[in-house]
């Protein structure tokens, strides 16, 4: 289900301290010095990538850093930012949010890097952006989500539940019905989704039947498949995520609750679950920011590339494809800058409007720090293919408030 792991040439490797974890530093394309502990001034945009490559979600989290590095590459072979390749650090922070502060805490104080960028889990996204806010560090997401709260800091590259389940969730209901089920990974983001979804499915005239949560790392879920059964939902709306996202879907077919007639919609439609989950997905529409069926010239490369990279034959993670066009967007703010200054680079953040396959003149609300891009509807085709069936346009969510 991982993708193959790239070649790259590294600079260094060294163990952190304590905490038992490969941190590497590398160059995007030159293979430019980097300075030791910051003591040399480094006019290249340097970046620290906090990512779970090992872990109950490292699948999502060798995706994301393929789609950074992928980034990087086309940033650099594009003149780099302010005239620098762009440079990184990699660290695997197992998806566990006490080694994900004190990572970010080491690539601010020894690595230096101006920006911080990555994590998978709502927990681990946390803590890191307590630590940029703190250090006043630009740290940027690219998986689905919404902060718990806006930080002045942290920037959401990911689509966020509410741009998912406003166009989803009346869409299901006007199918299937109005008993709705919730099932999540038992952890901030997924109760954040359910609250998101029970406002949707309110506001469109249903009723939550059952909400379901388990801890990650669950194996038997015929208990909680039980439980949603007996309820009679019309919609289930999973939020359960890495490898529990396959075993909780297959278990939810065998036990006779995932049916066609079952409106389904969540994770587990992610094409990072599509590996696993195919046959069980080809059919349902699925809500996203982007997908590698998406018809546009920097979108289709990339997606061959990718494939081509990592010896990948299945669809395209998402969370790749928000990386990927990410750092362009970084490496855009630092430009329009003109420094890598932290708390210059981040005023330009908040004030960019940047032009991509994701769309024309795409920014950040002011008010929580969330990208506004389009949506796209696509349909899950036999092969992997995530064909683009409706463009949704701009889907606006203008919530948490907080840094306007």
């Amino acid at each position: 289900m991982d993708p193959s792991r790239s070649r790259r040439s590294q600079a260094a490797i060294r163990w952190t301290a304590g905490l038992g974890v490969a941190v590497m530093t590398l160059s995007g394309c030159s293979g430019a010095a980097l300075s030791a502990g910051g003591s040399t001034v480094d006019p290249s945009l340097k970046i620290g990538l906090i990512v779970p490559l090992t872990g109950p979600v490292s699948a999502a989290g060798q995706a994301l850093r393929n789609g950074f590095e992928n980034g990087v590459r086309k940033v650099n072979q594009s003149g780099g930012a302010n005239g620098h390749d762009v440079t990184y650090v990699v660290a695997d922070d197992g998806g566990d949010p006490a080694t994900s502060t004190q990572l970010a805490r080491k690539l601010i104080q020894q690595d230096r890097v101006s920006i911080l960028f990555g994590t998978i889990t709502g927990d681990t996204a946390e803590a890191v952006g307590k630590v940029a806010d703190d250090s006043h560090i630009p740290f940027a997401t690219a998986i689905l989500g919404d902060p718990d709260r806006c930080r002045p800091y942290a920037w959401t590259f990911g689509e966020s539940t509410r741009q998912l389940l406003t166009p989803a969730v009346p869409s299901l209901m006007a199918e299937h019905g109005k008993r709705v089920a919730i099932v999540g990974s038992d952890y901030n983001f997924p109760h954040s989704y359910a609250k998101a979804a029970r406002e949707q499915t309110e506001a469109a005239g249903g009723t939550v039947v059952a909400e379901e949560y388990s801890p990650l790392g669950q194996t038997d879920w015929q208990p909680v498949v039980t439980r949603l059964a007996a309820a009679r939902p019309d919609v289930l709306l999973s939020m359960v995520v890495g490898s529990d996202a396959v075993s909780f879907t297959q278990q939810a077919q065998q036990f006779g609750l995932l049916t066609p007639a079952l409106g389904f919609d969540g994770a587990p439609l992610d094409a990072d679950y599509y590996p696993a989950l195919g046959p069980l997905t080809q059919g349902r529409t699925h809500v996203v920011r982007w997908t590698d069926q998406l018809n546009h010239p920097d979108s289709s490369a990339f997606a061959a590339d990718y494939q081509s990279r990592y010896r990948w034959t299945q669809p395209v993670p998402e969370v790749a494809g928000n990386a990927y066009f990410a750092v362009q967007f970084l490496a855009a703010a630092v430009n329009q800058a003109g420094k890598t200054e932290p708390e210059a680079v981040n005023r330009q953040i908040g004030t960019l409007r940047f032009d991509s396959a994701l769309g024309t003149a795409t920014h950040f609300d002011p008010g929580n720090h969330i990208l506004q891009a389009n949506m796209l509807e696509a349909t899950i085709q036999p092969g992997g293919l995530y064909a683009v069936t409706r463009s949704l346009g701009l889907v606006p969510d203008a919530t948490p408030k907080g840094c306007a």
